[in-house]
């Protein structure tokens, strides 16, 4: 689960790492994490939405406060066939 600073719940589902489901940033502060973990990570402008923002949601050039729970964690296969 991801909440921004002021209390909004922004994300809550499962996140793929490495396949940019979620802004930079937040990729970057779940690296490491394990499932029941918490981490409270500001995440500048350049690993979140830039000069662009989220109309009504979240500004421009905006330092983001999330907190990160992660409730579990699964390895995924990749179905690779033979070349």
């Amino acid at each position: 689960m991801i909440r921004v600073a002021d209390g909004v719940t922004f994300i809550d589902h499962m996140i793929v790492l490495g396949q940019r489901q979620a802004i930079a940033g937040v990729e970057h502060a779940l690296i490491g994490m394990k499932a029941g973990g918490y981490r409270k990570v500001r995440i500048s402008p350049h690993l979140a939405y830039r000069d662009k923002g989220i109309p009504d949601l979240i500004p421009a050039n905006a330092v983001l406060v999330v907190e990160l729970w992660v409730r579990e964690i699964s390895s995924l296969e990749l179905n690779r066939s033979k070349c």
